[in-house]
């Protein structure tokens, strides 16, 4: 696998190094697998921080545009809270608290250059259980534990479960490139099995969007041009056949074109039933969201502004499945530009590191940009963490590229 690992800007005894290596794991576990975990995992890194009590690198990271752009987005949300009433606003606030952790979980990782290895092989063990139980339960059609074998989601629900499995099919192929003889074979039979469980047994169309533009990112950056060439003519021939070959990919993708259809279509007075499925909704959200950021384009409406839903039914969603949409909606084109300024800086800082990481880090960043479109991913709880993770990461790595490794001297 390519290093992923930032020069160590501070050394721990033997005792604190099992302590963070196994906080470290044990987040990576628990994003796929449980937010109890995963706050508890939270609540021990800041521990391990509190006993190191190791703040030298606290200004430098300060200074990072990674670590003060999300700060300053929160700030603008929360703020809004004084100006802007809306019901919602104090619990979307409270959702977005997490873009704070991008500070302390850059020192966590900054204490030693094990710790990013260590959150990996949680992250990858997890997946791998996962994957296990889920082909067992698919395949066989067991409905192990009350799994569904149409659906066979685990611990968490399908969009989440087919993101991070995408991610993890990701990280495999780069390692099965990088290994030779069993372990190859290895990693790459991990490929194939996440690929096929992402696209035909789990149902979650952005899943085939973070699986499709990681791997396609990543083989483009990696790939010499007479093997890109080769890939994209195996691309065309797997398109092929998943469009004459019925599967349930091709029926989702069809479904999903055809709700967006009918729900543009649909008269006016017909439009909210017209809607009422995975994709009509969410070009119901989109249209409510362009009209509330004509209502305030610079500053936005607001914390929890967004609302779309049935008031005779009581139904209602604040989220338009769309980051893009709602930082727009919310903190105005302000909030939309300091969002973009931020997702740069983290390209910025993935391209500058050695070609092999550079290339993993920017398909990881390019897949969550693309899942941005149809997913909200730092309001959702698993999908935020993981991308506070990265950012915290890419911002040691500037950090640690400036200064020397106190393990070398």
């Amino acid at each position: 696998m390519p290093s992923t690992e930032p020069c160590s800007v501070s050394l721990l005894s033997p005792a604190r190094l099992r302590l963070f290596g196994f906080t470290a794991f044990l987040l990576g576990v628990s994003l796929p697998t449980s937010n109890a975990l995963m706050n508890a995992s939270l609540v021990l890194a800041a521990l391990c921080l509190l006993w190191q009590r190791d703040f030298r690198q606290l200004m430098p990271l300060l200074k990072q545009p990674l670590v003060w752009l999300p700060a300053l987005m929160f700030a603008l949300l929360a703020a809004s809270l004084l100006t802007q009433h809306h019901e919602y606003g104090p619990k979307m606030v409270g959702k977005y608290q997490k873009l704070l952790f991008v500070l302390p979980l850059a020192l966590f990782f900054l204490s030693n250059s094990k710790l990013i290895t260590r959150f990996i092989s949680g992250f990858l063990i997890a997946n791998a259980v996962i994957l296990a139980i889920s082909l067992i339960s698919g395949v066989g059609h067991l409905k192990l534990g009350g799994l569904d074998p149409q659906n066979p989601t685990v611990f968490k629900l399908q969009i989440t479960q087919n993101v991070f499995m995408a991610f993890a099919a990701l990280i495999w192929l780069t390692r099965a490139f990088a290994q030779s003889g069993v372990l190859r074979w290895c990693y790459g039979a991990l490929v194939l099995l996440a690929t096929a469980n992402v696209l035909l047994m789990v149902q979650g169309r952005t899943g085939y969007v973070a699986l499709l533009v990681g791997v396609g990112l990543w083989l483009l950056l990696t790939l010499p041009r007479w093997q890109r060439l080769g890939v994209l003519a195996c691309g065309l021939l797997l398109a092929i056949m998943l469009i004459f070959i019925p599967n349930r990919a091709t029926e989702r993708l069809t479904l999903g074109l055809a709700e967006v259809r009918n729900c543009v279509l649909a008269p006016a007075e017909q439009a909210y039933q017209a809607c009422d499925n995975s994709m009509g909704q969410r070009t119901a959200f989109a249209r409510e969201s362009l009209r509330l950021i004509k209502q305030a384009p610079l500053l936005g409406n607001g914390a929890g502004s967004f609302w779309y839903g049935n008031a005779q039914t009581g139904y209602g969603v604040h989220n338009p499945h769309n980051e893009y949409l709602l930082e727009t909606v919310q903190n105005g084109l302000l909030g939309l530009a300091l969002f973009l300024g931020w997702m740069w800086c983290c390209f910025r800082a993935a391209w500058r590191q050695p070609t092999a990481c550079r290339n993993l880090l920017v398909a990881v960043l390019g897949s969550y940009l693309a899942c941005h479109l149809f997913n909200s991913f730092l309001l959702d709880s698993a999908e935020g963490h993981l991308f506070m993770v990265l950012a915290a990461v890419l911002a040691g790595y500037r950090v640690a590229s400036s200064q020397p490794d106190p393990a070398r001297r």
